[in-house]
């Protein structure tokens, strides 16, 4: 019973009943993970709150009917409610993911994703706060809460003035395309190609998410 104790516990959202199962079978057999609730909506989820046992984690579908993972998200963001949400989706749209990520959620998954990669996702969620492949080849070396402002300005200081305005348009909410970008700044669209594969290079990013991500990990926003 104390080994049983010791698991972390893991709450399933999602309205496919066969996925559910699938997903509670591969985590249980990682070991140290127990499923100890299912909701098949995120309004069901939502009214169940505060649950017992308390969650560790929250595995949420993007696309239920009623209430979507991110309107969820969005509730318990109103009710300051901070439980770590992983997201499963079929979506790779960057836009998608860093709206995600934007409203709190700490990474998501692909419905397909093997053992591997669950065991690796929840591990990082609670090790570290975050799950991303890109963004943990560089951004999670430390928590976020313990960013020290040496490490920031280090980054910032590796980052040409041209390369803080274009990162600054990145994240901007209003989401612009890198086209827009080109125009914000007043250069090539190749320019701005060259600003963003400059910054891939010297920080071991891949992909627009990534630099998102690599920004709100580091706090940079406050020094761009």
């Amino acid at each position: 019973m104390a080994a049983e104790n010791k698991k972390k516990n893991i709450v399933l959202v999602d309205d496919h009943v066969i996925i559910r199962n699938g997903l509670k079978e591969l985590i249980e057999k990682l070991g140290h993970y127990r499923i100890s609730q299912q909701f098949d909506t995120g309004g069901a989820f939502l009214e169940a709150i505060p649950l017992s046992p308390a969650p560790d984690v929250i595995i949420m579908d993007i696309c239920m009917p009623g209430m979507n993972g991110d309107q969820v998200m969005e509730v318990l963001n109103e009710r300051q409610i901070k439980i770590p949400v992983l997201i499963l989706t079929l979506s790779d749209d960057d836009e998608l993911v860093i709206k995600l990520f934007r409203l709190g959620v700490r990474g998501y998954l692909k419905k397909d994703c093997t053992a591997v990669t669950m065991k690796e996702a929840l591990h990082n969620v609670l090790e570290n706060g975050y799950y991303h492949n890109e963004f943990l080849t560089y951004s999670l070396r430390t928590n976020a809460d313990d960013v020290k402002k040496t490490e920031r300005e280090l980054i910032h200081e590796r980052l040409s003035n041209r390369e803080r305005e274009f990162l600054k348009l990145v994240c901007d909410e209003k989401e612009y395309t890198y086209e827009q970008i080109a125009d914000k700044m007043q250069v090539s669209a190749r320019t701005v190609d060259g600003y963003r594969d400059s910054i891939f290079e010297k920080f071991a990013i891949r992909s627009k998410t990534g630099l998102v991500l690599f920004v709100l990990k580091h706090r940079l926003m406050e020094l761009l």
